[in-house]
C-alpha cells in the first residue's frame, strides 16, 4: 500500500472512531486533522468535505456487511442447516459485539440516516436494504428447511423476519451493555422458528 492509500486508510480509521464515540455531528475536520497530525487543508487532499467523509466512511462500513459473510446457503444440508443456521447467527453476533465501535457507528448511522432522510434518502435507503438482504436470506434458509421437510411452508417471511428482528435485538442488547445469553435466545429462536 502506498502512502496516500494509507494515509487514506488512516484518515478513515480516525473518522470512524470519532463518529462512534462522539458522533457524526459533534465530529469536525479540525478534530479529525489534529488526531492525525495534520493540517485541516491537508485533510481535503484526501476528502473534499464532511458530507463525502461521512459517505465514505458508510459505505466502508456496509461494503463487508451482507447476509453471505455470515450464513452460506449453498451448502446447507438436511443434517446440519439448523446447527449452520444457529453458527452463522453466532459469528454475526461474535463479530460485531467484538468490534465494540462498530455496535456504536452502526446505531450512529442508523440516527443519521433518519436525520436527514429529507434532504437525502440515500443512507436510510441503504440501511433498509441491508436489512432486506438479511430477511430474504432468511427465506432462503427457511425455503430450503421446507425442501428438506424440516418445516411447513407457511409464514416463510413471518419467521424470517422473526429471525432478523432477533439478530438486532441481541445486538441491541449488545449495545446498551446488558448481560444477556445471547447464544441461548439465538438457538431458541431458531428452535421456535423451525419446530
Amino acid at each position: 500500500m502506498n502512502k496516500g492509500k494509507e494515509t487514506y486508510q488512516r484518515v478513515l480509521d480516525v473518522a470512524i472512531y470519532f463518529f462512534a464515540k462522539e458522533g457524526i455531528h459533534k465530529t469536525s475536520f479540525a478534530m479529525i486533522a489534529k488526531e492525525l497530525g495534520m493540517s485541516k487543508p491537508s485533510l481535503y487532499y484526501y476528502v473534499e468535505s464532511k458530507d463525502e467523509l461521512i459517505k465514505r466512511v458508510f459505505d466502508y462500513i456496509f461494503e463487508d456487511y451482507t447476509f453471505e459473510r455470515y450464513f452460506q446457503i449453498e451448502g446447507m444440508t438436511k443434517e446440519d442447516l439448523i446447527e449452520q443456521l444457529y453458527s452463522g447467527g453466532m459469528k454475526y453476533i461474535n463479530e460485531i459485539q467484538e468490534q465494540d465501535i462498530l455496535l456504536n457507528l452502526l446505531s450512529e448511522f442508523t440516527l443519521y440516516a433518519n436525520r436527514i432522510k429529507e434532504e437525502d434518502e440515500t443512507f436510510i435507503d441503504k440501511i433498509k436494504e441491508v436489512q432486506q438482504m438479511f430477511i430474504d436470506g432468511f427465506v432462503q434458509i427457511l425455503q430450503k428447511a421446507t425442501e428438506f421437510g424440516l418445516i411447513e411452508k407457511n409464514n416463510i417471511q413471518a419467521k424470517a423476519g422473526v429471525l432478523a428482528l432477533m439478530l438486532d435485538n441481541i445486538l441491541n442488547y449488545k449495545m446498551l451493555y446488558m448481560k444477556i445469553e445471547e447464544a441461548a435466545i439465538w438457538r431458541q429462536t431458531i428452535t421456535d422458528v423451525i419446530k
